[in-house]
């Protein structure tokens, strides 16, 4: 009878500190990679970066929702001869995301696949052409709206606290300006780390 009790008791605790995992999890994140603007004759990939907060809310084992804040570089290079013009376009990002988890709260490393929509802000738009600014931010639109997908990796560094990587893909669906059937492509590699509250 001691024995199945204590079995009983061991059993239990394993279990509630399985569910002590925290839900809700907020910390810096990071980004790199390129962008580009659809339908640009001539166009290339221009660096791009993105800063921000990461934070995620995951009430069961393999689902979560993720929702970020970050402020985005982006834009594209256009080669026409020996000239280059670079379009600048500053967003604050906000993308939210569906997040499938593989493996279990008690592994270390769990794969994560992940999409969702994308929303921008427009905080700057300016075009640069043989070394002179010109602000295009008055005849750019001020939102802007994608699909965004991804697959990346979480890894435990300590108790509730993730170190994230991924690879994420941004499909700008709304147009960017009315003069042509143009919107904001973005590939980039993101790394930040999460603290569970």
């Amino acid at each position: 009878m001691k024995k199945m009790l204590l079995a009983l008791v061991i059993v239990s605790s394993l279990s509630l500190g399985v569910r002590a995992q925290s839900k809700f999890s907020i910390g810096p994140t990071a980004g790199y990679g390129g962008s580009t603007i659809s339908n640009y004759p001539n166009s290339k990939f221009k660096a791009a970066a993105a800063v921000g907060l990461s934070t995620v809310y995951s009430a069961a084992e393999h689902f979560g929702i993720g929702l970020d804040v970050k402020y985005s570089f982006e834009g594209a290079k256009v080669q026409n001869g020996n000239v280059q013009t670079e379009t600048d376009l500053h967003y604050v990002r906000i993308p939210v995301k569906a997040i499938y988890f593989f493996n279990s709260y008690g592994k270390s490393l769990r794969p994560k696949i992940f999409a969702g929509p994308s929303f921008g802000i427009l905080s700057s738009a300016k075009v640069n052409s043989g070394g002179a600014d010109v602000d295009v931010k008055s005849s750019t639109e001020s939102f802007d709206f994608g699909v965004l997908g991804g697959v990346g990796l979480n890894y435990r560094l300590v108790k509730n606290t993730w170190l994230n990587t991924d690879v994420s893909y941004t499909h700008g669906i709304k147009e960017i300006n009315s003069t042509g059937d143009y919107s904001n492509r973005n590939l980039m590699l993101n790394v930040g780390v999460n603290f569970g509250l």
